[in-house]
């Protein structure tokens, strides 16, 4: 299972007309975001302080994210990235280093 590293920035043109509107989206999406969260379908999640985007900290398959990042659009612009554990980039250089040394 991969760890995947979303930014996302929230799409204004696509935002309701209202003040009230959108005050209600944006809480269902927190709302949604938190079960998310308790559930540990995400790992962690942060925005940034003027309300204009951020990061989650996701896992899963590629086809599981895919379908997770749907949920947000038109709403939400995401760029996610995989990512990998310390544990995995040392285990690389590792493997990297003896097949450089095999030459």
């Amino acid at each position: 299972m991969s760890k995947n590293l979303i930014k996302w920035k929230l799409n204004s043109q696509m935002m309701p007309g209202t003040s009230e509107e959108r005050m209600e989206l944006l809480q269902s999406m927190n709302e949604a975001l938190k079960a998310m969260l308790d559930s540990g379908e995400i790992l962690d999640f942060g925005e940034y302080y003027d309300g204009s985007g951020g990061y989650i900290i996701g896992k899963g398959d590629d086809a599981g994210l895919y379908a997770n990042l749907m949920k947000w659009w038109p709403y939400v612009d995401c760029d996610a990235k995989p990512v990998l554990t310390i544990d995995q980039v040392i285990e690389a250089t590792k493997k990297a280093v003896a097949g450089m040394k095999g030459k």
